[in-house]
């Protein structure tokens, strides 16, 4: 387990705004999904001037989520005082049985309540079930856990999964349109993220219902790309070699999308293909600049400083809506250099 333990000199003021026991843990557990309301638990506020949060993150090997950490530990550096709360912050390194167990180790260790942004929708069930036996409250941020009656979060924070891969496919189509006027069909790919997290499956059916409403549209295959690089990367160079014509990829994050470019840079095809992805990361938008990626939908990490504060809140006795759903911006070839110049968080 990565933990990082700091103090808080200064909580960020507000939400960007609202649109936005025994335990036995198996390696199996089962996963689903589902897009079910988190029923918000009633656990009692015991107001202090001081809380104790811990932070949980199924990795930060993902640039969002390196972004994240980066946010919190800026945010909350222990310049001493009279801090709002510390902050415990772990780092899973992309293994469920140790978010769990970094979850486990939290409740033991007598913090006020848990920020957690899940793995997968029920990965965490059975740790979330025992921090509710201990009377922490657990918040959500950015991916949701499945509903359930024994494990109970106070609410969720982050952007509208579903809402982004709308805006994704939306202006897919429309890049397709710009590029291929003439082509009675397009042949396209979707590459999609972790297996069974919430963006995944909310992101997903998004893009799957709106290319069902054009009549243009030809899916040639949904590849599992896992959000990285690497494996987006491996996948493309795969469908060069079994597709002769392929006009575009949607990819349900940045990073697959930058996977993506670098084996159509290799193929000597960059440019020939549209490619959008989600997240608007920086690093994205310098290769948008240059014509490589044409289209993201932004999210901020800055989420997990909202999530954070909702929390404190909630200990202080306020009531928290069920979600809080953050900012979102669509980022075209055209306007990310003013992204890049003024607005990119990240």
């Amino acid at each position: 387990m990565k933990k990082t333990s700091f103090q808080i000199g200064k909580i960020r003021p507000v939400f960007h705004k609202p649109f936005f026991i025994a335990v036995i843990l198996s390696l199996l557990l089962p996963t689903a999904c589902s897009r079910a309301v988190e029923e918000q638990t009633e656990l009692p506020a015991v107001k202090k001037d001081h809380y104790t949060i811990g932070v949980s993150m199924p990795t930060t090997r993902l640039a969002y989520r390196k972004a994240m950490k980066e946010l919190v530990e800026k945010a909350y550096p222990g310049t001493g005082g009279n801090p709002r709360a510390e902050i415990i912050l772990c780092d899973a390194d992309g293994s469920q049985k140790q978010q769990n167990q970094d979850i486990l180790n939290m409740a033991d260790s007598g913090v006020d309540g848990i920020v957690l942004v899940p793995n997968t929708m029920e990965g965490c069930l059975s740790s979330v079930e025992y921090a509710n036996t201990k009377g922490i409250p657990v918040i959500t941020v950015d991916n949701r856990i499945r509903s359930s009656p024994s494990a109970r979060v106070v609410s969720f924070v982050g952007a509208d999964h579903y809402s982004m891969g709308k805006e994704a496919a939306l202006l897919f189509l429309q890049i397709l349109e710009e590029r291929f006027p003439d082509k009675e069909e397009w042949n396209v790919i979707q590459l999609t993220g972790i297996p069974d997290s919430s963006g995944t499956i909310d992101r997903g059916q998004a893009i799957a219902d709106v290319l069902a409403g054009s009549s243009r549209i030809h899916v040639l295959g949904e590849y599992d790309g896992e959000f990285t690089v690497k494996n987006a990367k491996s996948v493309m160079e795969d469908c060069l070699r079994i597709y002769d014509n392929i006009d575009g990829v949607i990819c349900q994050n940045d990073n697959m999308a930058e996977g993506c470019y670098q084996a159509l840079r290799e193929a000597g095809a960059d440019g020939q293909i549209a490619v959008v992805g989600i997240d608007g990361q920086k690093s994205t938008l310098k290769i948008m600049a240059e014509g490589g990626i044409h289209g993201t939908v932004l999210q901020h990490p800055s989420m997990i400083l909202d999530g954070i504060e909702a929390l404190c809140g909630y200990l202080d006795g306020e009531n928290l809506d069920e979600f809080y759903y953050e900012p979102t911006d669509t980022i075209t070839v055209d306007n990310a250099d003013y992204y890049l110049e003024h607005d990119l968080s990240w």
